[in-house]
């Protein structure tokens, strides 16, 4: 494993650990981390959930293919609005079918936005609540790493 895959498997624990306190719903069980998705939470020997984690991108970001480095030279979040989430999300719905090979029972997203940068000139909260979004994942979840916020986004299932 390179320094690389190292460091950026680190900080998906981190972040995934973080969401686990900051979301009161989390289901209890054995978390694996894992690759495609990148956790499963083992709630019983039959009852498994798989959590994709990803992080807000934008046409420009996905460009960049960038990962999860916290702090990347040059890198700016990008925007948190709703085309950028879409864009977000209409990505890891293409890879969806990876995802169900490993026959989970339930399948999440968590789109992790990093703020601090980005200027929200609106209440986060009302505005996530009026977006509706088309997604596979059961769950989409955007995640506020600043102040660790947990955002469940409305999802309309799209098979």
């Amino acid at each position: 494993m390179s320094f690389n895959q190292f460091s950026q498997t680190l900080e998906e624990m981190i972040i995934m650990e973080q969401f686990r306190n900051s979301y009161p719903e989390f289901p209890k069980g054995k978390l694996i981390k894992s690759e495609s998705p990148d956790f499963i939470v083992q709630k019983t020997f039959r009852k498994t959930i798989g959590i994709e984690l990803t992080k807000l991108h934008s046409p420009l970001v996905a460009k960049l293919k960038t990962h999860y480095p916290l702090r990347i030279s040059g890198y700016q979040a990008p925007e948190l609005n709703q085309e950028n989430i879409e864009f977000t999300i209409n990505a890891k719905n293409e890879k969806i079918n990876i995802y169900r090979k490993k026959k989970l029972n339930h399948l999440w997203l968590m789109i992790t936005a990093d703020l601090d940068n980005s200027p929200v000139s609106f209440n986060l909260s009302n505005q996530l609540d009026r977006w509706i979004f088309f997604s596979e994942f059961e769950k989409v979840f955007l995640f506020e790493l600043k102040n660790r916020k947990v955002f469940e986004l409305n999802i309309r299932l799209n098979f």
